[in-house]
């Protein structure tokens, strides 16, 4: 299915394709016979299941443009915790619009989030050669499926099969931001929680079942026109029951900034609701107009009210919010 789909195994340097004949990996030798190959793989592969589990690993794959795809390049870049026997989830970082993002898998406070919740660690880059045409940032063109085959291609890859049936968690900035929503409605049943910062459209209509998903969104206080479109899609989601929260960022334009103080937060809430029963995962809602908490589930009318996993993520909000904290 991804014959021209290849991977790059730095922790043992090897060149590896996938070639669905076999439905395995193989080095990218022509000249070698496939069974010495095979014997090959299985060499390596002990020596690194003895020698590299003990640190980290990454792995890079690049997904075929296919016709009709918004997207011109899908590369990613997967960086796994040491020792990591299987992974609970998989984080997934984007940057702005055709940035390569494959930066974030070296970031260390993204991987220290990963290791701490024996998570996988995936970093995109997409790229739109024609942004007058058309953008990758709506999942449903082609972008959302080749980030689910590039999870099938690096599972493989790593030995990490579950990557394939993982929770995901996303978040990007700008284009990234506006992918990481899209890519919830566009696969609701894998993704646990998404945050878009300082996105600027969301074309894609939410289904009830994004509703249901954990999401943030944070616009720059001086991104005076990305934080409209924001404040209006949260508002007219939330007002259906949207397990939604929604932060302005003192002092900031349209910039990373400091997003990851309340997004990681706000995840590290998430995950721990996950492990919950369902009946546990209700979270709590403040009344902004009242100052006070109020029950789950579709808020009063006409009141300003943003859906939170736990009260530390609250007052991990409450702290983002403050002026005084900004530059």
């Amino acid at each position: 299915m991804f014959s021209e789909a290849w991977a790059l195994a730095r922790g043992g340097g090897l060149k590896l394709e996938y070639d669905p004949a076999i439905d395995s990996l193989a080095p990218a030798h022509d000249s070698i016979p496939m069974r010495t190959c095979r014997l090959v793989l299985v060499a390596i592969s002990v020596f690194v299941g003895l020698a590299l589990r003990a640190r980290a690993e990454t792995f890079d794959v690049e997904i075929p443009h296919h016709r009709g795809d918004f997207y011109d390049k899908a590369a990613f870049e997967l960086w796994l915790p040491e020792s990591a026997p299987a992974v609970r989830g998989v984080a997934i970082v984007l940057d702005g619009i055709n940035v390569d993002g494959r930066h974030f898998a070296g970031r260390a406070q993204w991987q220290a989030f990963a290791r701490d919740h024996s998570l996988a660690l995936v970093a995109c880059y997409f790229k739109s050669d024609d942004l007058s045409l058309r953008t990758y940032c709506e999942a449903d063109h082609g972008g959302g499926q080749a980030l689910l085959s590039a999870l099938d291609v690096l599972g493989k890859a790593s030995r990490h099969p579950e990557l394939s049936t993982a929770p995901i968690m996303i978040m990007g900035f700008s284009a990234g931001g506006q992918f990481s929503y899209s890519f919830a409605c566009f696969c609701p049943t894998r993704v646990i929680g998404f945050c878009s910062n300082k996105g600027g459209d969301y074309a894609t209509p939410p289904t009830a079942a994004v509703r249901e998903i954990p999401g943030l969104f944070i616009a720059g206080a001086k991104d005076t026109d990305r934080r409209a479109v924001i404040m209006k899609v949260f508002s007219e989601n939330r007002s259906r029951g949207a397990r939604w929260c929604m932060a302005i960022e003192p002092g900031r334009g349209h910039e990373t900034a400091n997003a990851n103080a309340l997004a990681l937060p706000f995840f590290d809430a998430v995950l721990r609701s996950h492990d919950r029963p369902v009946a546990e995962r209700a979270g709590i809602v403040l009344d902004l107009d009242h100052r006070r908490l109020i029950p789950s589930g579709v808020p009063p009318k006409r009141t300003v009210t943003f859906w939170f996993p736990d009260e530390a993520t609250l007052a991990a909000w409450n702290r983002f919010m403050t002026p005084a904290n900004s530059p």
